[in-house]
């Protein structure tokens, strides 16, 4: 049995902007980076293309990988390395389809704002640097994330 799961996500960025995903936990709103888990036999590319068509109906191109972090367990939630790739919508609105995901809803959230937020995994400033044009992939250790 493998201890840590693997999880990939996008930085979909137009503009001045990132598309991110708003969830409520209890009363705290916490922001997350679109993708999901890899199903049997799955890529990591592969993984966030169908992740994004099924919870956003969007069609992404993913890019370059950004970082690599992980979160560490807590409670049932096992400890998760996140591969963070750049990508960007080339089909489709941002729509949230609940049979997929549990998010209230996709925004695309201005720079300004992204140091200020929740964010899971908690890479707001991969996602800043992102968005101002700097990418250079980093493993950035064991980033503990916010509990609600």
């Amino acid at each position: 049995m493998i201890a840590i799961k693997i999880r990939p996500s996008v930085v979909l960025i137009n503009g001045n902007t990132v598309l991110l995903m708003r969830y409520l936990y209890g009363e705290a709103t916490v922001w997350g980076i679109p993708g999901g888990g890899i199903a049997d036999g799955e890529s990591l590319v592969d993984t966030l293309k169908r992740e994004l068509d099924e919870e956003l109906g969007v069609t992404i191109d993913v890019e370059e990988l950004l970082c690599i972090v992980e979160t560490p367990a807590s409670g049932e939630v096992r400890h998760t390395l996140h591969c963070v790739f750049l990508g960007k919508v080339i089909g489709g609105a941002p729509t949230i389809n609940p049979e997929y995901t549990s998010a209230l809803a996709a925004e695309w959230v201005q720079v300004k704002d992204i140091d200020n937020i929740v964010l899971y995994p908690p890479v707001n400033d991969v996602a800043r640097r992102s968005i101002e044009g700097i990418t250079i992939p980093e493993y950035l250790g064991i980033r503990a994330r916010q509990w609600f």
